[in-house]
């Protein structure tokens, strides 16, 4: 529920703008700015809330994030002037970047090592619910109200998140683990660039999948020609096969273990990626099976990959999974740049297979660059 509401928080603006930018007498793009400072807030935060999620502990730095995340949704609906609003969404995006990956750091560090995969399949498709439900809620919300409600409902309901996550972890939940009794030296926490290389994977993935995600609107109704009614069905295929894919991902990893299903992924998200270039070209019928295949395809590559960053750097999961945060926000704002760019030089044909190379990218730093040798999680199942 905390990560659907990030999400929600997240996917919810863009159908508001149009109020938005109404409201406070600016242009589209300069409104369009609210969501810009919302995702640079929290890639600059990130870093900054893992490495107090580790010091401090993630519960605490769980609850006081979602305490202001509330604050700061509530104050961007009672903004008086378009400057306070973009310092809310401002606020709102360091706040995010402390609860995101926290809560993905308490779902790994208190699973069952046998259940891991599972449980943060289930975090992992919480936020991708959201993807589906957040636009039109908003929108709903909007249509009976307006668009402060809509935040002002968003802040209300964070705060109540957080006084339930003060109730749902124990205090000691997301302690970091102690260091050795008998005062042996303990392992020195990774490097600066042991983490970029560890997070690399989940940036080439977001790149590879957010590349065509973003434009997948243009293709359906541009080239494949659909009518509106046949693009929101295709949508709505998609986020069900990437809310299917992600908890099937968890389930997968945990039998067969981390490495199979996230480099099984990749490669499978890349030539589906391919064969989905062809499908816009195809019968509805097909396109509409190639691109539920695609999200069923490439989704499980998260939560596996993310419970396997959990094994490898169990005392130091805050930090690692907030740069895991920063470089998915990275990648998914490259892909949508780099898409973006082969979308109006090249043409819509061009972006697919690019992401398809990215995620051939992707599974091969997995296998030889990534992480430390020897840290692989270990398999309960047939693997």
């Amino acid at each position: 529920m905390t990560l659907l509401i990030i999400g929600t928080d997240l996917f919810v603006i863009s159908p508001l703008l149009p109020d938005i930018s109404r409201e406070y007498g600016v242009s589209a793009a300069t409104a369009g700015n609210s969501v810009t400072v919302f995702s640079l807030a929290y890639m600059a935060g990130a870093p900054l809330a893992g490495s107090l999620a580790d010091r401090l502990g993630r519960r605490a730095v769980l609850i006081t994030g979602l305490v202001v995340f509330g604050f700061a949704n509530a104050l961007t609906g009672l903004s008086p002037d378009f400057a306070v609003l973009l310092a809310a969404r401002v606020l709102a995006g360091l706040a995010a970047s402390a609860v995101t990956p926290s809560v993905q750091a308490l779902v790994g560090q208190t699973a069952p090592a046998e259940r891991r995969g599972s449980w943060m399949a289930v975090a992992t498709a919480g936020f991708l619910v959201s993807l589906a439900t957040g636009a039109p809620t908003g929108t709903a919300v909007a249509s009976l109200f307006s668009w402060r409600e809509t935040f002002v409902g968003l802040g209300v309901l964070a705060a109540l998140l957080g006084a339930l996550n003060g109730f749902a972890w124990p205090k000691g939940a997301g302690s970091v683990p102690p260091a050795a009794a008998d005062g042996t030296l303990q392992p020195a926490g990774p490097s600066l660039l042991e983490k970029v290389r560890a997070v690399s994977v989940t940036g080439l993935w977001a790149f590879a999948v957010y590349s065509l995600y973003t434009y997948i609107g243009t293709g359906l109704s541009e080239v494949a020609e659909l009518s509106t009614g046949w693009v929101a069905t295709a949508l709505v295929l998609y986020g069900v096969g990437a809310v299917v894919g992600s908890l099937s991902g968890g389930r997968l990893a945990d039998r067969f273990g981390t490495s199979k299903v996230v480099i099984s992924s990749l490669v499978l998200l890349s030539a589906l990626e391919l064969l989905l270039d062809l499908a816009f070209h195809a019968p509805d019928w097909v396109l509409l099976v190639v691109l539920g295949l695609f999200a069923l395809a490439a989704y499980p590559c998260l939560p596996a990959y993310q419970s396997r960053l959990v094994g490898t750097f169990p005392r130091h999961t805050g930090s690692v999974m907030a740069w895991n945060s920063c470089f998915m926000y990275l990648g998914t704002s490259a892909g949508a740049a780099a898409g973006g760019a082969l979308l109006s030089s090249a043409g819509f044909s061009w972006i697919a297979p690019a992401g398809a190379v990215v995620g051939l990218i992707g599974a091969l730093v997995h296998a030889r660059w990534a992480l430390p040798r020897g840290s692989a999680a270990p398999v309960t199942g047939t693997a």
